[in-house]
C-alpha cells in the first residue's frame, strides 16, 4: 500500500511539473512572437516617397575659366546669370550687355542696368580687371583692349550678379598686349620706353595708333581697380622698355603689395601675380621703379 502511494505522489508531481513547465513555454511564447514580428517590421523596406527633391532657386555659378554657354552665340551674346536669387523687381532691373568688335582689336561695352544706378561694377576679360561706375540711368560704355580671339567678358553688379558676354574679335591675333592690374593703395603708372617715344596710360587711346598705352579704371570709384594695357601690332611686344612706377605713400610704405600682370601674344594669354615690397617709411614721395615685368620682351621677330 505505501509503495502505491509513493507511485501516485511521484505521478502527481511530475503532472505539476510538466504542467508548470508547459505553461512557462506558453508564457514565453509571446514575448518571442513580439520581438520577431518587429524585427521583421525593420527589416520590410519602407515604400519611396514620391515627392520630388526641391528645386534650388540658386543656378549654378559662372565661372570665367569654364566654357562658355552654347547658348551665347558667336557674337554680342546678352546673358545674364544670376549669382545668388533673381531679382525681386521683376524684368525690368534685368541687366543687358552688348558688345561690338571695333578696328585695332577694341571691344565696345555697353551695360544697361536700370536698377544699378550710379554703382560701382568690375569688368574682367582673360584676367584684366578694372572697377568703372554706371551712369545715373544705369548705363555704362566703355572701351577695352580684347585679349583673346574669342573674347569672354564678364561685368559683376554690387548686388552679388554678373552679365557675361561672347564675342569674336579676329584682329586680337594681330597686336601683342601686357597689362597691369592694382587696387589701392599702390599708386602705378605704367611706362613704355621706344626709342625717343615715352607713352603713358591714356583714358582715350586713338584706335588708330597701333602702339598705345590704354589707361582702364575709375579711380573715383569705391575701392578702385585699376589697369594699364600696352598695345602693339605684331607678334611679340618687340625691344621696348616697359617698366612701373610706384609712387611711395604713407599708406604703403613698408607693406608689400601684390599685382597682376597679363600677357597675350597670338590670341594667347598668360596671366601671373607679382608681389612688391616697398621700402619702409621715411621715403615717402619717391618713386619705386618695377622693372622686369613683362615676359619675353626681347624675342626678335621670326623670319
Amino acid at each position: 500500500m505505501l509503495w502505491r502511494q509513493k507511485i501516485l505522489r511521484i505521478s502527481a508531481a511530475i503532472g505539476v511539473a510538466v504542467a508548470a513547465a508547459h505553461t512557462t513555454e506558453r508564457l514565453k511564447a509571446p514575448a518571442d512572437e513580439q520581438s520577431i514580428l518587429i524585427s521583421a517590421a525593420q527589416l520590410i523596406p519602407k515604400p519611396a516617397s514620391t515627392d520630388a527633391a526641391p528645386v534650388s532657386a540658386v543656378p549654378q555659378s559662372a565661372s570665367l575659366s569654364s566654357p562658355g554657354d552654347p547658348g551665347m552665340g558667336e557674337l554680342t551674346g546678352i546673358t545674364p546669370v544670376a549669382a545668388t536669387t533673381p531679382p525681386a523687381d521683376g524684368d525690368h532691373c534685368r541687366p543687358e550687355l552688348e558688345l561690338a568688335a571695333l578696328p585695332g582689336a577694341m571691344i565696345h561695352l555697353t551695360l544697361t542696368a536700370p536698377c544699378n544706378r550710379s554703382e560701382r561694377i568690375v569688368v574682367r576679360h582673360s584676367g584684366l580687371s578694372f572697377s568703372a561706375q554706371t551712369q545715373a540711368d544705369g548705363r555704362a560704355t566703355i572701351l577695352l583692349p580684347a585679349l583673346k580671339m574669342e573674347a569672354l567678358v564678364a561685368v559683376y553688379l554690387q548686388d552679388s550678379r554678373l552679365v557675361l558676354g561672347k564675342l569674336q574679335v579676329p584682329d586680337a591675333a594681330r597686336y601683342a598686349r601686357f597689362a597691369i592690374v592694382w587696387a589701392l593703395p599702390a599708386e602705378l603708372e605704367l611706362r613704355v620706353t621706344d626709342g625717343d617715344k615715352v607713352l603713358v596710360g591714356s583714358a582715350t587711346p586713338s584706335l588708330d595708333d597701333d602702339q598705345r598705352v590704354i589707361a582702364l579704371g575709375a579711380p573715383g570709384t569705391q575701392s578702385p581697380l585699376l589697369a594699364r594695357v600696352y598695345s602693339v601690332a605684331g607678334s611679340n611686344l618687340g625691344q621696348v622698355d616697359i617698366t612701373g612706377e610706384l609712387r611711395i605713400t604713407p599708406a604703403s610704405c613698408g607693406r608689400t603689395l601684390r599685382v597682376e600682370t597679363v600677357y597675350s601674344a597670338a590670341g594667347i594669354t598668360t596671366a601671373a601675380e607679382r608681389a612688391i615690397t616697398v621700402p619702409l617709411c621715411g621715403t615717402s614721395g619717391d618713386i619705386l621703379v618695377l622693372k622686369n615685368l613683362a615676359p619675353a620682351l626681347k624675342i626678335a621677330a621670326p623670319k
